[in-house]
């Protein structure tokens, strides 16, 4: 993958400060942009899972399917039945923070929110979660055949000087979408539905990015931060467009996935024997109002 082409000038990221809860409510930490008219690139705060156990693994769920509405989503371990994550109102384009587990089986559910504790999931799925190993686990695709897919994390440190970046292709609008910077230098081409590209490592610093599918287009503008690792994602805008969300995988540090205030973690990090989730969520796009 060539390096990208900056466009200098793009604003920074908005920050906000942890608050934490008794379940986790989700905090807004975008902007809309004139451009998409949907919310667009923040960083992610939180504290950071630094005091994971020798062999434990991360993880971190997101919602990716943009007629399904809220839900609320439970990690519950296959051994034991203990649940060990527990989240509220999840919305269209939200990706939690990451969260250290033991390794070993799961099974991750969706409930449609605030629903009776009897009410069937709308998608459930296991999940295995290696040591040493982040992974990230979304549903998407429309409601009436959602979809899990999990993909696996490297949250290896860049050069110094230089950000990581990978694509999430998650946009219904489109089978495939290419993304290229607006001098032309394509990131990924033709990228199929529910895919992740590899990590490529670029320059850190602003960078416009044209995005192009199947009779859509869109624009978006992302901001690296020199040592950050980070995952855009191709979801769809609230005009049936395609727009990027960048959510940063982790800060430079010297144990993945811990990073400062840019990624995310929360209590459970630290105290893993707790079934609900007292950290904060990073809302990456927001209610679109389905």
């Amino acid at each position: 993958m060539a390096s990208l082409s900056r466009t200098i000038g793009a604003p920074a990221p908005a920050a906000v400060t942890a608050v934490p809860t008794r379940r986790r409510r989700l905090l807004t930490v975008l902007a809309l942009t004139a451009a998409t008219g949907v919310a667009l690139a923040g960083a992610l705060v939180g504290t950071s899972p630094a005091h994971a156990a020798d062999g434990d693994g991360w993880v971190r769920v997101g919602h990716l399917s943009p007629d399904t509405k809220a839900v609320d989503v439970t990690l519950t371990s296959l051994k034991g039945g203990q649940v060990v994550m527990d989240l509220d109102d999840v919305t269209y384009g939200q990706v939690s923070p990451y969260q250290a587990l033991a390794a070993g089986t799961y099974v991750v559910a969706m409930t449609a929110a605030d629903a009776p504790t009897s009410a069937k999931p709308v998608i459930t799925a296991n999940i295995t979660v290696d040591s040493g190993q982040p992974i990230t686990a979304v549903a998407y695709g429309p409601n009436d055949a959602l979809k899990t897919q999990v993909f696996k994390d490297d949250l290896t440190a860049p050069a110094d000087g230089q950000a990581k970046v990978r694509l999430v292709q998650a946009a219904n609008v489109s089978k495939t979408v290419t993304v290229a910077t607006s001098t032309g230098t394509t990131i990924a081409e033709d990228a199929p539905f529910g895919s992740a590209s590899g990590y490529a490592q670029v320059a850190a610093g602003p960078w416009t990015l044209d995005l192009t599918g199947k009779k859509v287009t869109g624009t978006s503008d992302v901001d690296l931060a020199a040592g950050s690792i980070n995952t855009l994602f191709v979801l769809d805008n609230s005009t049936g467009g395609l727009t990027v969300v960048p959510v940063v995988d982790s800060a430079a540090t010297a144990q993945a996935p811990v990073g400062g205030v840019q990624t995310g973690g929360g209590y459970l990090a630290e105290h893993p024997q707790k079934s609900e989730s007292k950290g904060l969520w990073a809302t990456v796009l927001g209610w679109f109002g389905v």
